[in-house]
């Protein structure tokens, strides 16, 4: 089995002139970037800590980041990456659960985390991000790494409770990661532009790991601004995004110029969760390219992508990736033909290996060595995968199957809706009912003429029973929308 550190390394050794990073109009090299890494790893390693350990990451600034997250690598230790916008009891809760010896912060906070430390026995030592990108050099010593060890532990987004922290080895990130990069043709002659932040799955593994395995060169967005991000994909050769940010470009006059001088542009991806069926012709016209899109997950990194030269079934996410397979799972178990809805179920190198101090929830996970992702879809007679939605979004309302995704991609076709979201509330007579949130981009819109759009579009037990307008939907910080917190307000 392959060594993720090992491979990096090599990539590192390969290209060590070349730019790894670019921020700020500054470029730092592969031998400029392994220097700074190896001076942190020398600086984690004589504050004590030792391969295994968890080092927390909780800065929303990426050059200190992404050193502190190589050098815990480099450590032989576990990088746990943390969103900084967490409260004092979340980052209580996830310092505690995962036992962290070393917490890297940005300043703002550096007093709340450092208070932890008396609270929590296992967290030694609390640095500000800016000492890990300002280490000294230092006495590095190369630990022994071996494919099984842990690697990286990130917490999954709960749909109920505290989430779970999921672990992959050294093994898992190389065989995800490599398989995502020969899918999507990586080579050290890409630039990817990455304004995703990176304490999640896809602004750290997909966007920067990636990248950093092939040689390619990252350039580093603090955050997302739309007209610099317009700006600066012009100096790309790949960018991924989420449906929001698509959105965004969208609504700005100068999209459909600045567009066109995205001559170095060849690869454009969307992750979280599909862009609306009725504006991707629009924009895909504007960008002129595909928009690739893909199904991930903190479990299991990127599973499957529509292939880079077609065909794109619309709502599709495409096929597995190389030595991942992918099957539909009827209530009874087993495998479902062609076209009919069941649970996703994955099986593959690519997998995680437990959920961190969770053995019941970990074998709970998988069924008969598949893993349960927990999604709904099918596979179509070519083996393409579309989701329809979370097992615990599905609304069950008098006897029927209801997947709020259906239904939502009839409402958003409707003119003068922006966006939307579906859930299910209890209701006494048909179990559940359907709800209906909706962001209107005309505000002529009303109940009565939306409902008369549907009418003929969705079948009765699938019609919104309540409707509600709102100015926004409640989101994550990758996009996702938070349908929990929806139907929690609408149930208050």
């Amino acid at each position: 089995m392959a060594c993720f550190l090992e491979l990096l390394k090599r990539s590192f050794a390969g290209r060590a002139g070349f730019p790894a990073l670019v921020h700020e109009s500054r470029t730092y090299s592969y031998i400029d970037l392994e220097k700074r890494v190896r001076a942190c790893a020398a600086r984690f390693q004589a504050l004590g800590v030792v391969a295994g350990d968890r080092v927390a990451l909780a800065s929303a600034n990426k050059l200190p980041f992404v050193v502190a997250h190589l050098a815990t690598l480099y450590s032989g230790a576990v990088s746990l990456p943390l969103n900084p916008r967490f409260t004092r009891d979340e980052l209580r809760y996830f310092l505690a659960d995962s036992g962290a010896r070393l917490a890297v912060v940005e300043d703002e906070q550096f007093d709340t985390v450092a208070t932890l430390r008396f609270e929590l026995s296992d967290l030694q030592v609390v640095l500000k991000d800016s000492e890990a990108w300002e280490a000294p050099a230092g006495l590095f010593h190369e630990p022994a790494i071996h494919a099984e060890d842990a690697c990286l532990m990130m917490y999954s987004s709960g749909t109920t409770g505290w989430p779970k922290a999921v672990v992959h080895t050294q093994a898992n990130m190389a065989s995800a990661l490599q398989a995502l990069a020969t899918c999507w043709r990586f080579s050290p002659d890409d630039t990817v532009l990455n304004v995703l932040p990176l304490f999640h799955v896809h602004g750290l593994c997909f966007a920067t790991l990636v990248s950093l395995l092939s040689g390619a060169c990252v350039r580093l967005e603090e955050r997302f601004d739309v007209m610099t991000t317009l700006e600066g994909i012009r100096h790309a050769t790949v960018f991924m995004g989420v449906p929001t940010i698509y959105y965004r470009f969208l609504e700005q006059p100068e999209f459909r110029a600045m567009a066109r001088s995205w001559s170095r542009l060849r690869l454009v991806t969307c992750g979280s969760a599909p862009i609306r069926a009725e504006v991707l012709p629009d924009l895909e016209s504007i960008i002129d390219r595909p928009i690739i899109n893909r199904y991930g997950m903190t479990e299991a990194h990127v599973i499957t992508s529509l292939p880079l030269d077609g065909p794109w079934p619309n709502g599709s996410v495409g096929v597995p990736l190389d030595g991942i397979q992918v099957r539909i799972v009827d209530a009874d178990g087993q495998c479902a033909p062609p076209n009919q809805v069941g649970s996703v179920q994955i099986s593959g190198p690519n997998l995680f290996r437990e959920y961190w101090n969770k053995p019941d929830a970990t074998r709970a996970a998988f069924v008969d060595g598949w893993f349960d992702s927990g999604d709904l879809g099918y596979l179509d007679d070519s083996g393409y995968l579309t989701l329809v939605g979370r097992k615990n979004d599905l609304i069950i309302s008098n006897g029927f199957n209801i997947y709020p995704q259906v239904v939502e991609r009839v409402i958003s076709e409707c003119p003068g809706v922006r966006e939307c979201a579906v859930f299910g509330v209890p209701d006494p007579r048909r179990g559940e009912r359907v709800v209906a949130v909706v962001v209107r981009s005309d505000l002529n819109l009303d109940e009565s003429g939306l409902r008369a759009f549907w009418t003929d579009r969705l079948v009765d037990y699938q019609r919104p029973i309540d409707l509600l307008f709102v100015e926004s939907l409640p989101r994550n910080a990758m996009g996702k929308v938070l349908r929990r917190d929806l139907r929690e307000r609408f149930l208050r």
